[in-house]
């Protein structure tokens, strides 16, 4: 069974999340449409595309295909940035044109891509509504392009991608800091694999070097590589101590955006 999932910057205090969520509620009973309502997050940080889009890039493969993901990240632009559908990879995802959509599979052309205008809809007054209404529609099979016109182009903003600097090096960063302080960064398996091609390889940042691999038998306090579950290069601590979040970031003062350079060993 196919669902929808929000993913948001609404936070879980504020009532704006659980109002999206209400709104998608209506709608289904609305159309007699039954589904499972996933909260992916509210925890993206205030208009930060790109955490969304990583961490909706990580998530929505597990989900069921044909599901509908209404993504809602620096709203405060709407009704001046349009509504947009999309269909990626078997899914289908609603949100705003500001780049973030097509920061989610830069890979990947969209089967689909339209621009939300829902004129028989004259009681959907805002981003939330017209989104749910949208999602309503997609998720009783309903076809994307009833929902306004073909769009050929939209928003793209440009994504951090690693760089080969030479032979002997190569720059990554960065882009994201998961709940235990690991840094994840843009180098993937296949990418190392063409630049290191089986050598090892260290970093050195601010004075602490990591160039050993995750092991159960580090000691604590030791930083490690590792690839996540998404195939991603990260740099982590063994046991950071009993405030063990954030602690391999905080030792190595890096965020997001930030580059690290890997030399062959």
């Amino acid at each position: 069974m196919a669902v929808i999932t929000l993913t948001t910057d609404y936070g879980w205090r504020d009532p704006d999340s659980a109002g999206l969520r209400g709104r998608v509620y209506a709608e289904m009973l609305r159309t007699g449409t039954v589904a499972p309502v996933v909260d992916l997050t509210h925890s993206i940080p205030s208009r930060n595309l790109n955490e969304a889009a990583y961490i909706l890039r990580g998530a929505y493969g597990d989900f069921p295909t044909g599901s509908v993901h209404i993504v809602l990240v620096d709203s405060i632009h709407w009704p001046q940035t349009p509504l947009i559908a999309c269909s990626i990879d078997g899914h289908h995802f609603v949100g705003l044109d500001n780049g973030l959509l097509a920061m989610l599979r830069p890979d990947v052309q969209p089967s689909s891509r339209i621009q939300l205008d829902l004129k028989n809809r004259l009681d959907c007054s805002t981003p939330e509504a017209l989104l749910a209404a949208a999602a309503a529609h997609l998720l009783d099979g309903g076809s994307p392009s009833l929902l306004g016109p073909a769009r050929s182009e939209w928003v793209e903003r440009s994504v951090l991608k690693p760089e080969m600097r030479s032979p002997q090096a190569a720059l990554v960063h960065i882009q994201y800091v998961d709940h235990f302080g690991q840094l994840v960064t843009d180098a993937d398996q296949a990418w190392l694999q063409r630049w290191h091609v089986g050598q090892s390889f260290e970093t050195n940042v601010r004075g602490q070097r990591v160039r050993q691999w995750w092991s159960t038998d580090l000691p604590s306090g030791s930083l490690y590589f590792r690839f996540n579950r998404h195939g991603l290069l990260e740099i982590g601590m063994v046991d950071g101590g009993s405030d063990s979040v954030n602690q391999a970031a905080r030792l190595l003062g890096m965020k997001p955006g930030d580059a690290l350079e890997l030399k062959l060993r």
